[in-house]
């Protein structure tokens, strides 16, 4: 009555733990843009910045979501709020603030040696 159930497989295009298409992946070493929200810090001029942490304890939804609310950002240049707070090296920032950043490949220069 109370035993144990055998865990359901996941269907071949739905694997485990998998993103929803609609939440950008973010994480630690990830370039991201601060870009503004109606809600949290309004940030001037979209800073660009560098996950470096998670941004701790918070509730978001309900338990086991699995989705990261706040991350710790640190700012390629120091970076102001629109209220004329700052500057800031880094901050915790809401995930629905940051918009990665598509990394541009690197070019070699055909005439070096």
């Amino acid at each position: 009555m109370f035993g144990r159930r055998a865990p359901r497989p996941a269907a071949p295009d739905d694997p485990a733990g998998a993103v929803p298409p609609d939440v950008p992946v973010l994480g630690i070493g990830a370039v991201v843009r601060v870009v503004p929200s109606d809600r949290g810090d309004q940030w001037a001029d979209d800073p660009i910045g560098l996950i470096v942490a998670p941004g701790g304890a918070q509730l978001a939804g309900y338990a086991g979501a699995g989705v990261r609310v706040a991350w710790v950002v640190e700012f390629d240049e120091p970076a102001w709020t629109t209220d004329g707070r700052g500057p800031f090296e880094r901050a915790t920032v809401q995930s629905r603030q940051l918009v990665p950043v598509p990394m541009e490949p690197e070019t070699v220069d055909a005439g070096a040696s």
